[in-house]
């Protein structure tokens, strides 16, 4: 046998060569966090220190933080959570949830302002992350991916380096609540994306996205407070190790597998495909028109009795079209995202924009006629009523503009919280809530507090901060979602009647004639009250059958019919004489945003998907209209 001796210098080489094959650069490992829930001065705050110290000092490339980094999306709870992530030393990538889409006072301002955008797209070794934002926006409903970021993904997606290994990253599981769950999935797997990573269900599991492997990550506090960690992940080749990093303790190996076989995944419960079925129920229900924008429309709409439609659009446009040939007859770009919801005013077209501006224009040409300047993003509906509009202005409160000329009447602004809501005018009264726990109500004339109402919930976001409020007999009637049916006195404020006997939430309406108040439930169940006597319950409830629910849309009454929609796109009909089911029929699969009827009595529906149907029922002599 023939021994070979090297020189040193051959050994440390060959030992070099050795080491790093051991340590190969498709090694990957990084930190995964989501749901960190930071306000200043709670023990996230101080845990999620604690976590980036620990990150600090181990061998971690990076660190990824899919979403709800706050409580309510605030200024000061984004600005504590950069200041702790401006001690990591390491690259990190951060995606909003649905705790800094829903509830902002910017609108999402100060998310980008402060962390850049709202998705990433980056390389490491042999591997690509993507990351994109699931909403919702400045309201209640299923998370869902706008048209412009699904242009993205595909965009994105279809360029780049074939080669690598493409992991996905958002807030929400790809699945139910995530209302374009299908075209997401099918986006993915074109592109071969075998791994998702999200947040949102506080739980480290693995999960089924439509034949994807999916991973939920742990939120950074148990919710009984007495377990705090996060995720890792590791990557080598092919392989996937995912482990539950416990505070001050060895990481735990949770899952591992290899990211070309499904089989880890198969067992795993996966979602159903949304399903029209209900629609062949009531075949009488007919779209008589429909439209389609390029973008999704995260606010409602507006008709003008010569038949255009106006609406804002999430990617920041203002569009007046011809409701009879669909023609564009202008659009003017006010900025991105937009949230609110234009309002016609003789031949001006009113709305309130992100840019905390209130602009008019001019319905013929789409020509600019005044605007009112104010120092914070606005995303309601306003409300004309003579030649006044009342508007909320976002953290600015609430106010009064001359519509002819934008001249501010007045401006309550007395506010712990940001206001969003349309508010409900009287011949004497501006009513609207707050994301402070109060509802307020100030003179109509004046601006100035007739009184304010709280709830005694200690959670802001159990607020009456997104639902229109009715009133009726000398009576304010509101549901929030504290799931309680409230009855005020208009003339005090002193609260007459209070029950949570039905799980309602933020979706309520009145019937034209002010006789009854009717209030959606979370599941399948619409209610309706007297308003003389509320105290003595519900004239009637109806199982709808439309499931688990929480869209705010409000419900609107006509002739004896009452109109709702779904967060899945759905809307339904009730004979409100004995609550009977007239219809259900599906749409699509995102919040119903707005709902009114038309000259013709048609049902107009506004989808956040971006999509606007008139739906035509011929009732008949079965409700004799």
């Amino acid at each position: 046998m023939k021994v070979h001796f090297y020189p040193k210098a051959i050994l440390l080489l060959l030992l070099s060569v050795l080491l790093w094959s051991c340590q190969s650069s498709d090694s990957v490992k990084f930190a995964f966090l989501t749901d960190i829930h930071v306000v200043p001065g709670n023990e996230n705050e101080m845990v999620f220190a604690r976590a980036v110290g620990e990150i600090n000092r181990s061998d971690a490339n990076f660190v990824v933080i899919t979403g709800d980094l706050s409580n309510m999306g605030s200024d000061a709870e984004l600005n504590a959570v950069k200041a702790i992530l401006d001690s990591l030393n390491k690259p990190y990538y951060i995606l909003p949830g649905n705790h800094e889409t829903n509830w902002s006072e910017t609108g999402g301002a100060t998310y980008k302002k402060v962390f850049g955008d709202d998705r990433f797209d980056f390389n490491q070794d042999t591997y690509r992350f993507v990351g994109f934002n699931t909403g919702p926006y400045m309201k209640m409903g299923d998370g869902h991916v706008k048209q412009e970021d699904m242009a993205w993904l595909q965009k994105t997606l279809s360029s780049g380096d074939k080669s690598k290994h493409i992991i996905a990253m958002a807030h929400y599981p790809l699945a139910d609540g995530l209302d374009n769950w299908p075209e997401i999935t099918e986006t993915l797997k074109q592109q071969n994306v075998k791994m998702a990573l999200c947040g949102h269900g506080h739980k480290l599991q693995m999960m089924n996205f439509n034949g994807i492997t999916g991973i939920m990550g742990r939120a950074l506090l148990s919710r009984d407070k007495t377990d705090q960690g996060y995720n890792l992940v590791e990557l080598k080749g092919d392989s996937v190790w995912v482990s539950e990093k416990k505070l001050g303790q060895t990481p735990e190996q949770m899952f591992a597998w290899n990211i070309h076989e499904s089989k880890q995944i198969e067992g795993l419960s996966i979602s159903e495909l949304p399903n029209y079925d209900i629609n062949k129920q009531f075949e009488r229900v007919a779209v008589k028109w429909d439209y389609t924008d390029s973008a999704s429309v995260l606010g409602g709409f507006d008709m003008h009795p010569s038949g255009m439609l106006a609406w804002l659009s999430s990617d920041g446009y203002l569009r007046c079209i011809n409701k009879t040939d669909k023609q564009m007859l202008w659009e003017h770009h006010l900025g991105t995202p937009q949230y609110g919801t234009p309002v016609f005013y003789k031949n001006m077209l009113i709305v309130g924009t992100s840019q905390g501006k209130v602009r008019a224009f001019n319905v013929a040409d789409g020509m600019p006629v005044w605007e009112t300047e104010f120092a914070h993003p606005i995303f309601g509906e306003g409300v004309v009523d003579g030649d006044q509009i009342f508007i909320s202005l976002g953290k600015g409160g609430m106010a009064s503009i001359n519509a002819s000329n934008g001249t501010l009447v007045w401006q309550f602004n007395d506010v712990e919280g940001f206001v969003q809501v349309k508010p409900c005018v009287t011949y004497k009264e501006v009513i609207f809530g707050a994301w402070d726990r109060h509802l307020y109500c100030v003179d109509k004339t004046t601006g100035k507090l007739n009184w304010k109402w709280n709830n005694g919930h200690g959670a802001i976001l159990y607020s009456p901060g997104n639902v229109v409020p009715a009133v009726a007999k000398g009576k304010v009637f509101l549901v929030a979602p504290d799931r309680y049916f409230t009855v005020l006195d208009l003339k005090t404020g002193k609260q007459l009647y209070r029950t949570n006997e039905h799980q309602v939430r933020e979706s309520m309406g009145m019937s034209a004639d002010k006789e009854y108040m009717f209030a959606k439930l979370m599941n399948d169940t619409v209610v309706a009250y007297p308003t003389d006597i509320p105290e003595k319950g519900e004239l009637w409830a109806l199982d709808c059958g439309f499931g688990y629910e929480h869209n705010p849309c409000p419900m609107i009454e006509q002739n004896g019919v009452l109109y709702g929609g779904t967060k899945n796109g759905e809307v339904f009909a009730i004979n409100t004489d004995g609550g009977q089911l007239i219809y259900r029929y599906k749409l699509g699969n995102s919040s119903v945003n707005k709902l009114m009827l038309n000259r013709e009595g048609n049902l107009m529906v506004m989808l956040m998907e971006g999509h606007i149907f008139e739906l035509a029922f011929p009732f008949g002599e079965e409700i004799k209209l």
